[in-house]
């Protein structure tokens, strides 16, 4: 039996929205499309198809991280000319500055974007979103968000970006697993933004929405979750499990004691998570090829998994591995200080990082919601 929706009377994503009402959009003149693979409606029609067979006269596509046919790995996105459903010409908007965005978007008077974000303030999707609305104040363009619901909902995890810190992993002053949508993300740029709502709880999964990978390395949502904390592991030598079967599900590197490490942090005390030594030889990535001891994190009931990548990563540290201090505090937004590495302090960190959030989110993040939040 699925749930009642607790906004009735909203279709699940703007998209779907926007094809039950066009009205939402009113006159929109050359019309263009930001979206990738996981822009699709509940029968998997990807975005363009839909609203192409909706009426909406699209005239190009542009994509993000990944590229329009999700087919790039972390740092990629593959130009495609053409898309290959629609045949319409196609435009990547990844690692491109907002001057040169401008003129990308000022070949359509409207421009939608359709992206599902993955609800972790390092994730590209939002960074590329500020800068198509930057780079909107210089080309006239009309930006619409057709909103999607945050796979991590409205929880807050980790510190709130400095603005020291401010780079493409991190564009906005927010914390680190934010609880907004992608349209309410971009209200924090522009506080007017014009945003198509969602049913912000629409579940993923059995019943509720497909899940479309947004990018190859987060294929479930529970991945998506795991990623909020063993992401972390990004900033130094060993490997996050890209390359494997198990993206940031798994940790580990050549010559480490991987019974050791997971007696250390089986030892911790986390909740909902239980740690077993693990092998693997990643096909791409960091360590290709090589023969990599680790762990692999099991879920059993997580909400919180950042104190978990915190932890793994100061175990990871104790056994040599090295950290890049500098990517690490590009990833949380902070300066780094040592006790970051010491697993016995994850749990701390994390809640005093979320009773932080908390506060900042009622004082500063308030005012950009869309959807109200009983749990704040």
């Amino acid at each position: 039996m699925n749930t009642p929706p607790l906004y009735p009377g909203l279709a699940p994503t703007g998209l779907e929205q926007l094809l039950d009402d066009p009205a939402w959009l009113g006159t929109s003149g050359k019309l263009g499309l930001l979206t990738h693979p996981a822009g699709v409606t509940r029968t998997l029609v990807p975005s363009a198809v839909a609203l192409l067979q909706r009426g909406f006269a699209l005239e190009r596509l542009y994509g993000p991280e990944h590229g329009i046919d999700g087919s790039g790995q972390a740092g990629e996105a593959p130009e495609v000319l053409t898309d290959r459903a629609t045949g319409l010409p196609t435009h990547s908007l990844y690692e491109k500055g907002v001057a040169e965005i401008a003129e990308l978007i000022a070949q359509v008077d409207t421009l939608l974007v359709d992206l599902q974000d993955a609800g972790v303030r390092f994730y590209t999707f939002v960074s590329t979103l500020v800068q198509v609305l930057e780079a909107a104040r210089i080309s006239g363009t009309r930006v619409v968000v057709l909103d999607r619901p945050n796979p991590l909902g409205f929880t807050l995890e980790g510190p709130v970006l400095q603005p020291a810190f401010r780079s493409f992993v991190g564009m906005l002053e927010v914390p680190l697993r934010h609880g907004l949508t992608l349209g309410e993300c971009g209200r924090l740029v522009e506080p007017g933004l014009e945003v198509i709502p969602c049913d912000p709880q629409a579940n993923f999964g059995s019943g509720g929405l497909p899940w479309v990978p947004p990018s190859p390395n987060l294929p479930n949502p529970q991945t998506v979750l795991l990623y909020v904390g063993m992401a972390l592991i990004e900033a130094s030598t060993a490997s996050e499990g890209r390359g494997t079967a198990l993206p940031f599900q798994v940790a580990g590197a050549p010559g480490l004691d991987a019974e050791a490490l997971a007696q250390r942090l089986g030892g911790l005390g986390l909740a909902g998570v239980r740690f077993r030594p693990h092998y693997f030889r990643p096909t791409f990535s960091k360590h290709q090829g090589q023969l990599c001891a680790g762990v692999q994190v099991h879920v059993l009931e997580l909400e919180k998994a950042l104190p978990v990548g915190l932890a793994v990563l100061g175990a990871l540290a104790e056994q040599g591995v090295e950290i890049r201090h500098d990517w690490l505090q590009k990833l949380l937004g902070i300066p780094f200080e040592p006790s970051l590495l010491e697993p016995e302090k994850a749990l701390e960190h994390a809640r005093a990082w979320a009773e932080r959030a908390h506060l900042f989110a009622q004082e500063h993040l308030r005012p950009i919601w869309l959807y109200p939040r009983s749990s704040l």
